[in-house]
């Protein structure tokens, strides 16, 4: 469940513009002002590392987990999710391999498709990335659709074709150009499912506009994300990356 946090990411490196005519010509100002909403100083391609701290809470289970993810640009992530009491799993992955680490369990390895998506999910965070540069394709649904409280635009984004996965589809408001819900395929332990979204109370967080509430829904197992705190260029150790040599 710790993978959930990255989706959190997905607002910070999202990738400002006149009139519309084509339909190609609306899908860019579209994401030229998404852009802008969300780093309005253009300052996202200067962060290099990123730590970030939040809480993961599973109501139905009256469950709480602490999750810490660290990013290293361009290609190392690591994420940490601890659900006191119960257990600690940690998820890796350094440009080359990726592995998931159960406390008391153990090293899995990733391969095939899981090696691809742990690969497509740390590019996912890089904010040096534009969207046209994470995703195989971007197509703009024609129609507006209601989310909650606001009237959005539908992005229609494939991934990767290795991953063998239905397009993301993310909601866009038409006012403030913020992401406020999104529909995407996860790689789980059960397999591939679909998770739902919904990005809420934004705020300026080291210049960037990040969403600090996300909820989720997988399966029917609703799911609250709280960001805490988020630290940018601080210094990250490669060690960090390391598959331990005893393994």
């Amino acid at each position: 469940m710790s993978k959930f946090f990255i989706t959190l990411l997905t607002v910070l490196c999202l990738t400002g513009c006149t009139g519309f005519s084509t339909t190609a010509t609306k899908q860019e100002v579209l994401l030229a002002k998404m852009e802008k909403a969300v780093d309005p100083e253009g300052i996202a391609h200067s962060w290099k590392t990123i730590i970030i701290k939040m809480q993961l809470k599973i109501p139905m289970q009256q469950l709480k987990m602490s999750v810490t993810g660290l990013y290293k640009f361009p290609d190392k992530s690591k994420v940490v999710a601890v659900m006191p009491g119960i257990l600690t799993e940690t998820q890796v992955f350094n440009g080359r391999q990726a592995w998931k680490e159960t406390a008391g369990l153990g090293i899995q390895m990733k391969t095939g498709i899981q090696l691809a998506f742990a690969e497509f999910e740390c590019r996912k965070t890089n904010p040096a990335l534009k969207m046209t540069e994470i995703y195989e394709k971007i197509t703009l649904d024609p129609d507006l659709y209601q989310i909650g409280e606001f009237s959005c635009h539908k992005l229609i984004c494939t991934l990767p074709a290795e991953l063998n996965v239905a397009p993301t589809q993310l909601f866009v408001d038409n006012k403030e150009f913020l992401i406020r819900s999104s529909i995407e395929n996860q790689l789980t332990d059960m397999g591939v499912v679909p998770v739902t979204l919904i990005f809420s109370d934004y705020k300026i967080v080291n210049g960037i506009k990040t969403a600090m509430l996300v909820n989720m829904n997988m399966m029917g197992i609703k799911m609250i994300g709280k960001l805490l705190s988020v630290k940018v260029n601080e210094k990250i150790a490669d060690s960090e990356f390391q598959l331990p040599k005893d393994k």
